[in-house]
């Protein structure tokens, strides 16, 4: 999780905190406590921003691409690792962006 503050950060807070708290002290005022140190930070708001991928990806896996698809790129991605296949691949590209 990552916090993100409508306002300007100390100059002494570091860009990570590991097991920080943060209070909200009054209108404009947060207090982060992290370890044995303490910033005092004023935002008009603070946005929490959460990683879901994870469950997100558990939810709804990933769709497998077709036979198609993957035979496709096989087969370009083969011909891209020779010379002669780089200067096919070249000419066919050419051929269909002039239209012949």
């Amino acid at each position: 999780m990552s916090l993100a503050f409508s306002g300007r950060a100390p100059e002494t807070l570091p860009d990570v905190l590991e097991d920080a708290s943060v209070d909200w002290l009054g209108k404009e005022q947060y207090r982060i406590v992290s370890a044995s140190r303490e910033w005092l930070v004023e935002a008009r708001a603070v946005h929490v921003h959460r990683e879901i991928a994870a469950a997100f990806y558990r939810a709804i896996p990933p769709r497998h691409a077709p036979l198609s698809k993957r035979f496709f790129w096989r087969v370009v991605l083969g011909l891209l690792a020779s010379k002669a296949g780089r200067r096919l691949l070249l000419a066919v590209r050419r051929r269909s962006q002039t239209g012949g």
